[in-house]
Parts: C-alpha cells; sequence; structure tokens
C-alpha cells in the first residue's frame, strides 16, 4: 500500500507531519550521514524475492531497481509510472544533433519511426495501468490486491510491453547507424541502450528475467550489491549495524521541505495506527500529549543500487549542460523539462535503506495509555510512521510481539525478512 492508498478517511495532523519529519531525519542523520538524498518509503516495502538463476535478475529486484519514484522526500512506487531504463531511451530520442542537409531526410524517417515505437509502448503502458487499477478496486473485503509483477505475466502486459521494447531497441539501432560521427556520444548512447531481441544475445548491461513461466526475456540490468536472503544470512552469524531513531510530540521539524525536494512534502497517513479486523485505524494519542515519544531500535544497512552499461550518467550531465533538445524540451526548467523537477527522467534510485526485525516502545501519559491501552491490545498490527509490526499485507511471517504495561507500548517485528525503509536517490544529469 502506497502513501495515497490509506483509506480515504485517513486526515492527518500537523503532530503526524512533524512525526513523519522527525523520522526522516532520524534515518538520514543515524543511518545514512551526509552525501546521500534520502526518501522515505511509507509503508515499508518487503525485501524478500525470489532467488534468480544465475545470469538472471528477479522480477521484483528489478520492478524495484528500475523504479522512478516521486519527486518527493516520502516515496510512492507506483506501477503504472515509467522505469528508468524506459525514460533513459525517451531522454535519447529528443536530443536534437545537428545533421548534415543531405542526410537530414534519412535521419527524420529513422526518428520518427522511434518515436512511433515509443508511442506505441506509451499507449500499451498507459492502457496496462487503466487494467491495474480496475484489477485493485473495489475488492471485496479481506481480499488482497494482487501481486503486481504476477498480474503483469498473467495478464499478459508483460510480454505486451517487451515487445514494444524491442522494437523500439530495433529503430535505436537504426538511428545510431544513420548518426554514425555526427554524434557520437548520441550514437554510442542510442546502440548501448538499445534492448536486444534475443534472450541468447551476450550484449554488455543487459541480463534476462524468467516471465514466471520459465520463459526468459532480455532486460536492462541493475547490479544490486546483496539481497535480503544472503543478508540475513550474514546477521545469523552475528554483528550487524544496530541503530535506533527517537521522536517526540514535544518537538517540531520542518527539516525534510529542506530536502533535496524542497517543499514538496505531504503524508496523508496516520502516524501512530492499528489494525484489527483487517481495517487499518487511528490510534487513539492524544495530539496534545506533549509526552508521547516513540523509541525504534533496529538492525540497518544500506545497499547499493548501479544500472548496468546500457545508462551513460557522464553523458546525461553533457546533455543537462550542453544539450540540444527538439521543441518543446529543455535540459531543465520550463513546462516540458528534460532532467529535474517534472522532468521525462528527474530521480533515480541508487541505495535501499533496509531495516532488519524492529522493536518499538512508545511512552505517554496516563491519560493518552488509559485511553488508548484497549485498541492497541486488541490490535493484530501496530504502524509507527513508516514502520510496520504486523498486521495484513506484505509477508505471512510479519506478526507482531506486543505488551501494554504502565504508560508504555512495547512491541518486536516477528519477520524473519528485512524491510525496506527508504531508498537513496540520484538527480540524474544534475549531479
Amino acid at each position: 500500500m502506497t502513501i495515497t492508498e490509506m483509506e480515504a478517511t485517513a486526515a492527518n495532523t500537523p503532530i503526524d507531519q512533524s512525526l513523519f519529519d522527525q523520522t526522516y531525519t532520524e534515518i538520514e542523520k543515524k543511518l545514512l550521514g551526509a552525501g546521500k538524498n534520502l526518501q522515505l518509503v511509507s509503508p515499508t516495502i518487503d525485501w524478500w524475492w525470489d532467488t534468480a538463476s544465475t545470469g538472471q535478475i528477479a522480477p521484483r529486484a528489478y520492478q524495484l531497481a528500475n523504479s522512478i519514484p516521486k519527486w518527493s522526500p516520502v516515496g510512492d512506487f507506483s506501477p503504472g509510472a515509467s522505469g528508468l531504463y524506459e525514460s533513459y531511451v525517451q531522454v535519447l530520442q529528443h536530443v536534437n544533433p545537428s545533421i548534415p542537409p543531405e542526410q537530414q531526410q534519412a535521419w527524420n524517417d529513422a526518428h520518427n519511426q522511434l518515436i512511433a515505437a515509443q508511442n506505441k509502448w506509451q499507449n500499451d503502458q498507459t492502457a496496462m495501468y487503466r487494467a491495474w487499477v480496475v484489477a485493485t478496486t473495489n475488492l471485496p473485503p479481506g481480499v488482497p490486491a494482487p501481486d503486481f509483477t504476477t498480474w503483469q505475466k498473467d495478464s499478459g502486459w508483460l510480454g505486451t510491453l517487451h515487445a514494444d521494447s524491442v522494437q523500439i531497441g530495433k529503430m535505436q539501432e537504426n538511428m545510431a547507424n544513420i548518426t554514425g560521427q555526427m554524434d557520437p556520444e548520441l550514437k554510442a548512447a542510442l546502440a548501448a541502450s538499445a534492448m536486444p531481441a534475443d534472450k541468447n544475445a551476450q550484449k554488455a548491461g543487459f541480463t534476462t528475467m524468467d516471465q514466471g513461466d520459465g520463459t526468459l526475456i532480455p532486460v536492462p540490468n541493475y547490479l544490486i550489491g546483496t539481497s535480503g536472503q544472503d543478508w540475513v544470512a550474514l546477521l545469523t552469524k552475528g554483528g550487524g549495524n544496530q541503530k535506533s531513531i527517537s521522536v517526540s510530540q514535544s518537538q517540531s521539524s520542518d527539516n525534510m521541505t529542506k530536502s533535496w525536494a524542497a517543499s514538496h512534502f505531504s503524508v496523508d497517513e496516520w502516524f501512530w495506527s492499528v489494525e484489527a479486523s483487517g481495517s487499518w485505524s487511528r490510534l487513539d494519542i492524544d495530539d496534545s500529549d506533549k509526552s508521547v515519544s516513540a523509541q525504534i531500535d533496529m538492525t540497518a544497512t544500506w545497499v547499493q543500487v548501479t544500472p548496468g552499461q546500457w545508462y551513460d550518467g557522464a553523458y546525461m550531465k553533457t546533455l543537462a549542460g550542453q544539450g540540444n533538445f527538439f521543441t518543446p524540451w529543455t535540459a531543465k526548467g520550463g513546462t516540458s523539462p528534460v532532467f529535474g523537477e517534472g522532468g521525462v527522467l528527474p530521480v533515480m534510485i541508487t541505495g535501499l535503506v533496509v531495516a532488519y526485525q524492529p522493536s518499538f516502545t512508545i511512552t505517554m501519559s496516563q491519560n493518552t495509555y488509559t485511553q488508548a491501552k484497549q485498541q492497541f491490545e486488541a490490535a493484530t498490527g501496530v504502524r509507527i510512521g513508516p514502520f510496520s509490526f504486523g498486521g495484513s499485507g506484505g509477508h505471512a511471517s510479519n506478526t507482531v510481539d506486543k505488551t501494554a504495561s504502565n504508560g508504555t507500548f512495547t512491541g518486536k517485528s516477528t519477520a524473519t525478512y528485512p524491510f525496506i525503509i527508504g531508498v537513496t536517490v540520484a538527480l540524474p544529469g544534475l549531479e
């Protein structure tokens, strides 16, 4: 569930906003340190995908690594959004190189064919997203939404979009050949990022992915530092970075408005919530109780995510500074930017911020404790900001051990897999 998918009746308060802001600041300061742009993931995402065979990438790993997050310090990973690879390819299509007059017509024809192939992909992507919305809307009570990766394969959309990408790749190679030495950097970028048609083709920067039925398709590769399974296996041998973050209703914070995404910060969630009978509701903690505070302890790490050789970050910087684009596109700013906020290629994931078996302690006044105790004790799940303890959704083994005593609520996730609590991002072309 994304931050916009919480029940429509959810109405957060200034206290909720401040507590999310404090959580962001604490994670940024205590888990990452300086030099990384954080995007909080709320609620957290399971970091546990099937292990892919050698020479392949797991579908869920690919879906996440290829995501383009919103321009916001709080993440929303929508399956309908264009991915990093697809957006990178679109950037190349908008570059307007200097072509000699005698070759202009041939180049225009090749470019038009590439744009037509891209438009077909875009139309199919839009149609897939609409079908996904239908498949996940108005579900009967207690029926969970389908897994997107499985649904995309079973519905046939994965195959359709892959065929579109292969056609785009053919048109890219054609345009690269015509571009030739007139623009060597554009030629190289077009050729390197062209999707191979054959899964058996050995092309740098690409790998294969199982569609779920044993059929392999070529996809752009991503290098992910480790898997959730391997990290947990290391933790079972001892060690790991033990981290704690703290928030309090007595504090106010607006640091998120000073983040890489500037003032774009709005969270439509309750900070304190519980689940009972399959439904989430606000935990009855009094906003005016300044004694309310929480500490969350966890084992945490940062895992690097890097696109394969199909991606040329240096060329993106060149285009952002000196690129010439077809009208109405501009490198940045204006109504049709290529880079930056609202651009074709605004943000990319560079790493995962992950945590294992977090625990919590919430302290409060006796009055607040009395009014919230029954609701807390009856809950099968608890959420504190982005952190989920038990409740429906996600991995079945994520239950919560919790107690209530003397003005304090405590609990611990029993999940045997880690959670993604945030991602680090870069701004292509701009940094």
